[in-house]
C-alpha cells in the first residue's frame, strides 16, 4: 500500500497526469483513477493527516468494503476440497458450484 501514499504524492505534489502516474508505477491507468476516486469519496488531503500513516488505516478508508466482505465471506474446508478433487469425475467447477 506504500504505492498508494507515492500516488497521492505524485498527484497533489508533483501535479502529474494520471497516465503520468501510471507508468511511473506501472499500474494501469483506471487503478490510479479508481484510487483517486476514492481518495475523493474519503475527502482525503495532502499531506495525508498523521492518523493515516498506518497502511492499514489507509487501507480501511479507502476500501471499506473489501475488508467487510473478506470477514463475511467463511474459509472452505480445504482438506474436504482436496478429498472431493481426487474423485473421479469431480472438478472445481463442480465444487465451487455446490
Amino acid at each position: 500500500m506504500r504505492k498508494l501514499r507515492v500516488l497521492f504524492r505524485l498527484r497533489f505534489e508533483a501535479k502529474l497526469t494520471t497516465r503520468a502516474i501510471a507508468a511511473s508505477l506501472g499500474i494501469g491507468n483506471g487503478t490510479v483513477c479508481d484510487y483517486l476516486g476514492r481518495a475523493r469519496v474519503a475527502k482525503l488531503t495532502w499531506p495525508l493527516p498523521p492518523e493515516l500513516d498506518d497502511d492499514a488505516a489507509l487501507t480501511a478508508l479507502l476500501f471499506p468494503e473489501d475488508a467487510k466482505a473478506l470477514t463475511e465471506r467463511p474459509e472452505p474446508d480445504w482438506a474436504h476440497v482436496y478429498a472431493e478433487l481426487k474423485k473421479k469425475g469431480v472438478t472445481k467447477l463442480l465444487l465451487w458450484q455446490e
